[in-house]
């Protein structure tokens, strides 16, 4: 396992390597992201749309899934550019690092 860096070390790291870091911390955050998203989606999907398990789907559940994950899917986009956006705008005011990015 990768050792965990506090912000006295990150501090102290040039600024292509805090861009790594961040770089990695971002693609860590987007996996993560993904496996909820599959995880959320499939259970709210599945109990609201599954009524008896069986062998196979029927076409009502089958049109209730594929509905339910078009929403679900909608909805969360358009809840993750809003929040990209608006962590765009604070790091362009410089909110939560120094200038560039970097830590400071």
């Amino acid at each position: 396992m990768e050792e965990l860096m506090d912000i006295e070390q990150l501090k102290k790291l040039t600024p292509a390597q805090q861009e790594q870091v961040i770089a990695g911390v971002k693609q860590q955050a987007a996996i993560a992201n993904a496996q909820n998203l599959i995880t959320d989606l499939s259970e709210k999907c599945t109990q609201k749309c599954i009524t008896s398990p069986g062998t196979s789907l029927s076409n009502s559940e089958r049109q209730c899934l594929q509905r339910c994950m078009d929403r679900f899917m909608e909805s969360w986009n358009l809840v993750s550019q809003t929040l990209q956006k608006r962590l765009q705008d604070e790091m362009s005011a410089g909110s939560n690092f120094g200038q560039g990015g970097q830590f400071s």
